[in-house]
Formats: structure tokens, C-alpha cells, sequence
């Protein structure tokens, strides 16, 4: 079916969803009675009660099903999401943003099958079986572009490549895709112009794609969503972050460019807190990326 939606646009749930569609306007899980459709939502909400969804190496979104106490059963929600290709409907996905805040179209989804994963708690934080609902995208991707220089290093390795391998560069594009795919479910936005639109985003690789290991290289922590031209300059090291979450700033950066990018720079201004895992990548870029232009400019 024709939906209103672009992948990696926000979207106000009661006036743009079910404004549009109807269907539950509270909980994981939506099915608008008048459409053929499934409207399932992912994000923090889910933690509370004990589970967190996620992308596995393949590439498949693992989604817990609704039910926030005792042992989830195959019905209501958890089953429109398990019949909705026998049912003739159409399955999309959006993350939440936060309390108040709009949501983001991830776009359509197929059900590939479901298992039961015991042991989940509740909201209660009892133990119980929880359904977890195998889904693969039916996008090309999330509206996000890689950085500059990934994209660089990627189309190289694909060159190096040329003789042996279609094979190989459908695994290099994978790769980069699942760190995408993971990297939302850590960033919100660009931390240097708020954008949360995924439309006008790069994700960018913390520690580059270049020196990265293979589980590096998909690992959403090893990674910012940026604007542009803040991502070109994360990407090239004119700029960094602390441990503590402040701007850094290379004094090789131009006073006349600095002027003109119309991004703001104060290095006094906190920038949001970083995981553990983030901020050992981040020491490493402060190490190998950004000291590089640790220089005056001439």
C-alpha cells in the first residue's frame, strides 16, 4: 500500500499516524482497523519492561513483542505482526525519539518467523517468555548516507576487489548498512546541530573504517550521526570530543572557515554524555584523527 512516510523522517504519532491511519494510539504494537496495516514501534519505551531490540549479523531486527507482564501470548498485537503477509498487510516500524518528542519512519518490514526467548523479565522484573519477532528491512536503507570518507574507502576496497568480487562487495555494503542500522539505536542526532532527521545525516565512523576491525566496523558505538559538514569535519579531524562530552577543536581549523560554517564551535558547551564503548573509540580519533591538525594553520 501507498504510505505518506519517507524513510528517516519524524513524524507526529497522534496527528501524522494515527491522524492518518488510526488504529492504537498507546503501546508497542497499532492495527488501524480500516487499513491493512501493522504499525509497530521500537525504542527506550521497551527497556522498562525488560527487553531491547536489535540487528544480529545478518542483518534481521530482532522485535520483542507487546505484553509488559507475565509470559506474552500469541494474540492482538504479537500476532498482527507474526500473520501480517498471510493477512494481506503491510508491516512498517517507527522509533521512538523520546517522551514528547515525534517518531521516525524506519520504514517497511517483513515477519520472517518468531521464537520464544525465556528468562525476559517483566515490567515487574519477574522472569517470563517473551516473543521475539525476526524482521527483515524492506528498504534499501534507512535514508542515511556514510561519511565522506567511508564511502571513499569503501568504493577503493571495491576497486581493489574488482576481479574477484561481486561476492565482496556486496559484503563490504552490508557491513556498512548494519552499522547504520545499529548506530540509530545509539544516536539520536547530530550532536553539534540537533538535526534527529535522518534525511539530512552521515553516519560517520568514530574510529575510521580503514583502521576498524571487522566487528568495529559494524559496531553502532563506533559511530556519530553528524550533519555534513560537521561530519567532514569529525571525518578530516578538525574537530573531536572529550571525555566529558565537550567540543574539541583543532587550532589549525581557520578562523575564517571557522566563521562561516554557521556551526557552533564553543568548546565550553557540553555535548551529551558517551558510552563506555564510544568513549574508547573517541580516545583513539583524539589520538590518531584529531591530533593530526593539532597545528597552526599556514
Amino acid at each position: 500500500m501507498e504510505l505518506p512516510f519517507e524513510v528517516g523522517a519524524l513524524y507526529n504519532r497522534q496527528r501524522q499516524i494515527h491522524g492518518a491511519f488510526g488504529g492504537q494510539q498507546q503501546g508497542g504494537i497499532s492495527t488501524p482497523k480500516e487499513h491493512p496495516l501493522v504499525i509497530a514501534f521500537t525504542g527506550e519505551a521497551g527497556v522498562s519492561h525488560g527487553y531491547h531490540d536489535f540487528w544480529d549479523d545478518d542483518e534481521i531486527f530482532h522485535y520483542f513483542g507487546e505484553g509488559q507482564v507475565g509470559d506474552m501470548k500469541y494474540v492482538a498485537g504479537n500476532r498482527a505482526i507474526g500473520e501480517h503477509v498471510k493477512d494481506g498487510k503491510t508491516l512498517v516500524v517507527f522509533q521512538m525519539m523520546g517522551k514528547g518528542r515525534p517518531y521516525r519512519y524506519l520504514g517497511r518490514f517483513m515477519c520472517q518467523s518468531s521464537y520464544v526467548q525465556p528468562g525476559t523479565p517483566d515490567r515487574e522484573g519477574q522472569p517470563r517468555s517473551a516473543i521475539v519477532f525476526r524482521l527483515r528491512s524492506l528498504e534499501a536503507s534507512l535514508g542515511l548516507a556514510a561519511s565522506e570518507t567511508d564511502q571513499a574507502e569503501i568504493d577503493a576496497a571495491n576497486d581493489d576487489m574488482a576481479a574477484t568480487t561481486t561476492r565482496r562487495e556486496t559484503e563490504v555494503r552490508t557491513k556498512q548498512r548494519l552499522f547504520r542500522e545499529r548506530l540509530i539505536g545509539v544516536e539520536k542526532g547530530c550532536r553539534l546541530t540537533g538535526i534527529e532527521d535522518l534525511r539530512f545525516l552521515r553516519a560517520s565512523h568514530i574510529k575510521p573504517w580503514a583502521d576498524s576491525t571487522h566487528s568495529e566496523r559494524v559496531d553502532g558505538e563506533n559511530g556519530l550521526l553528524l550533519a555534513p559538514h560537521a561530519d567532514l569535519l569529525f571525518d578530516r579531524g578538525w574537530i573531536s570530543f572529550s571525555a566529558s562530552g565537550l567540543l574539541l577543536v583543532s587550532n589549525g581549523l581557520p578562523s575564517d572557515v571557522r566563521a562561516c560554517l554557521g556551526l557552533n564551535l564553543d568548546e565550553s558547551v557540553q555535548r551529551g554524555i558517551f558510552s563506555q564503548r564510544q568513549l574508547r573509540f573517541l580516545e583513539f580519533h583524539r589520538d590518531v584523527v584529531f591530533c593530526m591538525y593539532q597545528r597552526p594553520h599556514t
